[in-house]
């Protein structure tokens, strides 16, 4: 977009990580000059950083979050394809995937997902923004306040603090993509609109990643490996990826304090005690590149700004300063694209209704917001919420459902079109509602029906780790 035809003056945004970069690809396209201001100085390379601690472990970008980059960063992953030598891979027949007791099925399912270190993809994409002329990338600098006008209704920029001392900078819009260490709640008690009601799910995980060379006889007949418990029984799980450069990422992880070790001895034997072997085995062949890392989440939480009675003008919250997932099932950088492609459609919306005016965009995004977090977090919290160890509220009815969804996860074992629907809306290209369509919902009823006369052995695939079929 040419200058001339944004109608904005300047964007701040707090934080310097994917969403941080995303909404700053996004806002580029609406504003003279968009400022990112991170606390962190970034390496020069694809390295892990310090602000980022859980860049070393298992990240994935689902199909909706490709899609956003794809459409944001023109051929960036295909360049990386090709130049990096990342992985794009079909969840389905490229995968592994045990889970609640049973391996699911392998067929071509039309979904595609990127498998690659988060360092390396995050670099590719801060190389993108920093071409950008209209974007300035400042590093070394932390935000130590909002700055507003003297009614408090609207936010006019930000005061940091840096290598030069302190300044204000003026700003028609503040967002704050600031990851879990927010300080939003507080800037907004201090402003007089309270604090945003906190949902938290207490899970007490930790998990352990290193990098090992691919072995030379693998016959390359997965590209993942995931072996998560059957809960409430067991809450130990693992996960191999196939990264760039010929590399396997590996995680372990336990909930409930039940933490891997990160000792080469320890990591091993936690691999060891998965329910099945088949991560074990694996690595008996391949070679460690890295130390063993950990990285601890005691809880998943979500900020609900949507339910203040009030909220500043020209202030926008987003990423995990908003919702912050289980990190094992791998959302939280998708759930980030799509709220910065969010931001874009209500900005142009914005520019239709009232040119040159920002008054009512924050207001319009933070209620558009819980549209696109309630579906993997009501997932990822019902399924966390099956352990009694885990901590949160329980709505009534809890249990019913979850006895019903983990018949949902049986079946993925033996019926493919059920684990189609599945991953599309795991991979947020469908909501909910695809799993009740009349014919879904008639195969999932029946099966559920099937369960409580059927043994599990007898009624799905418990031990064979599956093959691909078209």
């Amino acid at each position: 977009m040419s200058s001339s035809a944004r109608r904005y003056r300047h964007a701040v945004v707090i934080g310097g990580s994917m969403a941080g970069l995303v909404n700053a690809r996004v806002l580029a396209d609406h504003f003279e000059k968009v400022t990112v201001l991170d606390r962190d100085e970034r390496p020069e390379g694809p390295e892990p950083r310090k602000g980022v601690p859980q860049g070393r472990h298992l990240h994935v970008l689902l199909e909706a979050g490709k899609r956003v980059l794809d459409g944001l960063f023109p051929g960036l992953i295909r360049e990386m394809q090709r130049e990096e030598g990342i992985k794009v891979v079909d969840p389905c027949s490229d995968a592994v995937w045990q889970h609640f007791g049973v391996w699911k099925a392998r067929a071509d399912s039309g979904i595609e997902m990127v498998l690659c270190t988060r360092p390396l993809l995050e670099w590719n994409v801060f190389q993108r923004v920093k071409a950008l002329p209209n974007v300035e990338l400042r590093e070394g600098v932390t935000v130590e306040e909002l700055l507003t006008d003297t009614a408090r209704e609207c936010v006019t920029g930000v005061k940091v603090k840096g290598p030069g001392g302190e300044e204000t900078l003026e700003a028609d819009l503040v967002v704050d993509a600031s990851g879990r260490g927010t300080r939003a709640p507080r800037w907004l008690e201090d402003l007089g609109y309270g604090r945003p009601e906190e949902e938290k799910v207490g899970i007490d995980l930790a998990y352990a990643s290193r990098l090992y060379k691919r072995p030379k006889g693998f016959r390359d007949e997965w590209k993942l490996l995931v072996q998560y418990p059957r809960s409430p029984e067991g809450w130990r799980a693992g996960l191999i990826s196939t990264v760039e450069n010929d590399r396997w990422i590996v995680s372990v992880n336990g909930y409930f304090g039940d933490h891997p070790p990160t000792d080469d001895a320890g990591f091993l034997e936690f691999a060891r005690s998965l329910p099945r072997p088949g991560l074990y085995d694996y690595l008996q062949e391949a070679e460690p590149l890295t130390a063993p890392v950990t990285h601890k989440v005691p809880t998943s939480r979500w900020l609900h700004y949507e339910r203040l009675p009030r909220f500043p003008e020209r202030f926008v919250v987003t990423g995990d300063a908003v919702c912050a997932y289980n990190p094992i099932f791998g959302q939280g950088m998708t759930i980030a694209t799509l709220e910065a492609k969010l931001l874009g459609e209500c900005l142009t919306e914005q520019e239709r209704r009232t040119p040159g005016e920002l008054r009512g965009l924050a207001e319009q995004f933070r209620q558009k917001v819980p549209g696109l977090v309630f579906t993997p977090w009501f997932m990822t919290s019902t399924m966390d919420k099956h352990y009694p160890q885990t901590t949160g509220e329980r709505s009534p009815g809890l249990g019913a459902l979850q006895w019903f969804f983990g018949r949902l996860l049986e079946q993925t074992s033996v019926d493919t079109e059920v684990y189609h629907r599945f991953l599309r809306v795991l991979h947020m290209r469908e909501g909910m509602e695809a799993m009740l369509k009349p014919g879904m919902a008639i195969s999932m009823l029946a099966y559920a029906v099937k369960s409580l006369f059927v043994p599990l052995p007898q009624r799905a695939n418990v031990d064979r780790m599956p093959t691909p079929r078209a």
